[in-house]
């Protein structure tokens, strides 16, 4: 069986399909239950009068239709009794599960220590004090907001599908969730007053300078700390208005194809088009040293790329301003690959199954579609390659896109459009050389999870 079928030009087609094998327990006594029920006489509903087989009025009855109609309504006790005893059992099981998750601090260790480390601020990070103080409240609050909820969600967690759910499931479930929420919260795109205070931070490269940290909440700190002291302020008000919303659906977020404002930047760097001249001179000096990659640069760097991509788009109109910051907010937004199941390759020959899945999509119960975008030169040869959207689901997350854990599915994605065989296209499709195509790829979950 294949991991996943490959559409050409928007066209996905369906590739593994998804069964979850979920056992409910069934009595075998209950298939005995005819003789036991029949053999107790008359069943509540009958017509009053009816004794013995023979009417008030001496009459009697068509014992072919007596004899169905018992027959029906045993069988209707039956399955209900079936239908309980499936119930209870179904009750038991989330019991049992939440009382493990409850006992076994090490089961719950990832999604609650990465709850924990999401809000906090490093002793040493260098802020002013009164922004320290005014960062340190909003985090307060944040972390109070979610230790309240976490409750809620333990149990709305063990709650999902319908028979035994392994803890482990749970809590990776629940980890995936959490990341997420904190991603929601850097790409929020509901208007806030403090947007147009970083629309104009954007128009130079300083915001980015000495950025550091890859923790979301000191990494927006370092960002804010960089915006003039009077504004500091209401740049966190913003903030907190974003965290308010946590756990909430539905979200507003950047739509897919603005979710991709990054890998359409790498797949031109190192010598992206357009006026450079308003890139940092260390970053723009830096693409064109040899062996430079996207990959290997500072968080610094990749800020003040997003930053004059950003910039690019609102100066060519491809963007207004407030699409181009959230496109460069979301950018900046947590992912799954630092913090989640660090253990499991992502990449090389021990990074997917058999089939091509990859194990990480596996674990955390990934599927969806990914969108590979390719340029074709007039011979057919691909020059670039990227992901032009994605539309993932994740286990956990619910009524909400799956932003920290979208770009999972991306390398074995590009693996498959590459692999896809590419003729010479129509002269009169190409644009400067090249012709565009997509090839959409479905990545189902494999069966037996």
């Amino acid at each position: 069986m294949k991991a996943s079928r490959v559409g050409r030009c928007n066209d996905v087609m369906p590739g593994y399909g998804r069964h979850f094998s979920l056992r409910l327990v069934a009595l075998a006594a209950l298939l005995h239950a005819p003789a036991a029920v029949l053999a107790q006489g008359t069943f509540p509903g009958m017509e009053p009068g009816r004794v013995g087989g023979v009417t008030a009025e001496g009459e009697k009855p068509d014992k072919a239709a007596a004899a169905a109609k018992n027959k029906q309504m045993a069988q209707e006790l039956i399955d209900q009794q079936r239908d309980e005893a499936a119930r209870r059992l179904m009750v038991e099981q989330r019991a049992k599960l939440r009382e493990r998750l409850e006992r076994d601090a090490g089961l719950l260790r990832q999604p609650v220590d990465l709850l924990a480390g999401m809000f906090q601020l490093p002793a040493d990070l260098k802020l002013s004090p009164e922004h320290r103080s005014v960062a340190e409240e909003v985090l307060r609050q944040q972390r109070e907001r979610a230790q309240a909820g976490w409750a809620a969600w333990l149990n709305e967690e063990t709650a999902q599908g319908k028979g035994e759910l392994r803890a482990e499931v749970a809590a990776q479930r629940l980890s995936n969730r959490v990341l997420n929420e904190v991603a929601l919260w850097q790409a929020d795109t509901t208007p806030q007053a403090s947007d147009t205070i970083w629309i104009e931070a954007l128009k130079t490269p300083g915001i980015c300078k000495g950025l550091d940290q890859s923790r979301p909440a000191a990494q927006v700190a370092q960002l804010i700390e960089a915006l003039p002291a009077a504004q500091r302020h209401a740049a966190w008000q913003g903030e907190a208005e974003c965290l308010a919303r946590w756990g909430q659906v539905p979200r507003q977020v950047p739509p897919s194809p603005d979710r991709a404002f990054e890998d359409e930047l790498a797949a031109m760097l190192p010598k992206p088009p357009g006026d450079m001249s308003s890139l940092a001179p260390e970053v723009r000096d830096a693409l064109q040293a040899a062996g430079w990659t996207y990959a290997g640069q500072s968080p610094a760097s990749r800020c003040e790329l997003l930053r004059w991509w950003s910039q690019e788009q609102v100066r060519s109109r491809r963007m207004t301003a407030p699409r181009a910051l959230q496109a460069w907010r979301t950018a900046l937004a947590v992912r799954s690959q630092a913090y989640l199941l660090p253990d499991v390759p992502r990449s090389g020959p021990g990074a997917t199954d058999a089939n091509g899945f990859p194990l990480f999509a596996r674990r955390a119960e990934l599927a969806g579609t990914v969108v590979v975008e390719q340029d074709l030169d007039a011979a057919g040869k691909i020059v670039r390659s990227f992901v032009q959207r994605r539309e993932i689901t994740a286990a956990g997350v619910r009524g909400v896109p799956a932003l920290a854990l979208e770009r999972e599915l991306d390398a074995a994605s590009l693996a498959r459009a590459a692999a896809t065989p590419a003729a010479a296209p129509d002269p009169a499709q190409l644009r400067d050389g090249t012709a565009t195509r997509r090839i959409g790829i479905e990545w189902v979950l494999p069966q037996g999870l």
